[in-house]
């Protein structure tokens, strides 16, 4: 998972590269993010990131909801 400065950096990138807000949901038994909107490029944005980090998100079918897992292809 991110540290909380990493959820907040995240954050902010979405909202200045995509103009979207980005939520983080603390909740058990597995944290997730929620989007206001999505598309590809918003998902290129966020993916961008967490590789940088060695992780990956899985998104729901919508793609407006998403997991973190680390990137195991590291």
């Amino acid at each position: 998972m991110l540290t909380l400065s990493e959820i907040v950096e995240l954050k902010s990138i979405v909202k200045s590269g995509a103009d979207t807000e980005l939520h983080f949901h603390d909740v058990c038994p597995k944290p997730f993010f929620t989007l206001d909107k999505t598309d590809s490029e918003i998902q290129k944005i966020i993916n961008t990131f967490l590789s940088s980090k060695k992780h990956v998100a899985v998104y729901s079918a919508d793609g407006l909801q998403f997991t973190i897992e680390r990137d195991r292809s590291c």
